[in-house]
């Protein structure tokens, strides 16, 4: 490889919403998760809105808002607007008009905004990850060791970065979480690099999919056979949301799709939490009616152990909370 190429391939970028250290829910050990931005789905329960979208976006948050105005007169685009209701004056905001340049940060002096995504080279993220080497060593009650976790948003959905990011880091271990949608010889490109999937399983009606997700599970289901016949190590992880997607032949097909294959170690019920509600209304995606939102209360306790017990009965021994 030429100094021409390698210096283009370090000169990649991606765009991150998050850097998450000290992880140790997200795979093995203890990890460095990388929230990549830009996702093709559009799960009604996703509790990373902020995700959907590949490009920096401004999230506002009005309850830290003291209404002082000052991101008025900065705003180049005219994205923030006084509004008077009720003898009252706030502020509405256009999000499509915002071009994320980060003016009004500047003056609101309560944090009440923030830009979403940040451009990140190869280089960059991989200092990010050497910085983190030494806990990647700390055995969990497993006994396994860290490394990085790929998560989103949808991590192929900037393939091209993520290739060259793992050239960069042999002899780390690396997860991906993946709702599944790319195209398969992406997914072939990643067998012996990626050590474990973490495989979201959101609905297995194809229809059902696409009225939860906004796409239906065709290619999903395909990728996911084609990483089961190569016998890439494999954990299924299965949101469910009560009423939602817990039906019975869901429940059914999970535990016979983790019986049918031995690489998939088990499976792991993430249940449903209320926390992307707010976040969708910070970043605007509340208004947008096009984008349909499940704002239903987080799963309890209870909830949660019937979801493993009918899964149980249909003698799925390889499942947990996760």
């Amino acid at each position: 490889m030429t100094e021409q190429l390698i210096d283009q391939k370090k000169g990649q970028k991606a765009v991150l919403f998050d850097i998450q250290r000290f992880s140790v829910n997200d795979g093995p050990g203890i990890r460095t998760n990388l929230f990549f931005k830009g996702c093709p789905l559009r799960c009604i329960w996703c509790h990373n809105p902020e995700s959907y979208l590949f490009q920096k976006q401004l999230s506002f948050n009005p309850s830290s808002c003291t209404g002082c105005m000052a991101c008025v007169q900065v705003c180049p685009r005219g994205v923030n607007t006084p509004v008077k209701l009720d003898g009252k004056e706030f502020l509405a905001v256009e999000y499509e008009k915002c071009s994320a340049c980060g003016r009004c940060l500047d003056v609101c002096c309560y944090d009440a905004r923030s830009i979403v995504g940040k451009e990140y080279t190869v280089e960059e993220v991989k200092e990010q990850i050497y910085t983190d080497l030494e806990y990647y060593k700390i055995k969990d009650e497993e006994g396994q060791t860290g490394g990085i976790t790929l998560t989103g948003g949808e991590p192929m959905s900037q393939f091209e970065f993520v290739d060259r990011l793992l050239d960069e880091l042999p002899g780390i271990h690396v997860c991906m979480e993946t709702s599944g949608y790319g195209s398969t010889w992406q997914y072939e490109r990643l067998l012996g690099r990626v050590d474990l999937f973490l495989f979201d399983y959101k609905a297995t009606d194809p229809d059902t999919h696409k009225r939860l997700c906004g796409v239906d599970n065709r290619r999903i289901l395909d990728n996911l056979s084609f990483l089961c016949e190569n016998k890439a190590d494999m954990i299924l992880r299965l949101p469910l949301v009560p009423g939602i997607n817990d039906d019975e032949g869901h429940l059914k097909a999970i535990a016979e799709l983790i019986r049918k294959h031995p690489n998939i170690r088990r499976g792991e019920v993430m249940a449903y939490h209320n926390m992307g509600v707010a976040k969708a209304e910070h970043v605007g995606i509340s208004e947008q009616a096009k984008i349909q939102r499940y704002s239903g209360p987080s799963a309890t306790k209870e909830q949660k152990e019937e979801w493993l017990k009918r899964l149980k009965n249909y003698g799925l021994k390889h499942i947990k909370l996760g």
